[in-house]
């Protein structure tokens, strides 16, 4: 297991641009999303819909996050994040799916698990 990181975000902070601006300060090379807790808004998802094709699903009210995990990787040096994400919306069902985009709504803490890529061992 790795170094446990809380990234806290404030209303109206890009949830991607601030993931990889964190990623940065904290020179995590790898690291896992774990969890979070708070709200999104102004968000778009990519989910499969049916039939083999691929629906985007577009928010600008405020939503309680439910569930999310992910990773951040390095790519040219630069970090790479990838989210699946399940959020609340109105007559009690969710909609999930990969993060294209996001704002914080009122706030949202995401727990980041950097791992140290010396002390993997690959079997």
């Amino acid at each position: 297991m790795g170094e446990l990181k809380i990234l806290k975000l404030k209303d109206g902070d890009d949830v991607i641009e601030s993931l990889k601006e964190f990623a940065s300060k904290n020179n995590i090379q790898q690291g896992y999303i774990k969890e979070a807790e708070g709200k999104i808004r102004d968000f778009e998802i990519s989910a499969f819909s049916g039939g083999g094709s691929i629906q985007n699903y577009r928010d600008k009210n405020q939503q309680d996050v439910i569930a999310i995990n992910g990773q951040i990787t390095l790519s040219k040096g630069n970090p790479v994040i990838q989210l699946k994400i399940s959020v609340s919306r109105a007559g009690l069902s969710a909609v999930s799916g990969l993060l294209l985009s996001a704002k914080a709504g009122e706030t949202l803490d995401i727990a980041i698990e950097k791992r140290d890529m010396s002390k993997m061992i690959y079997a």
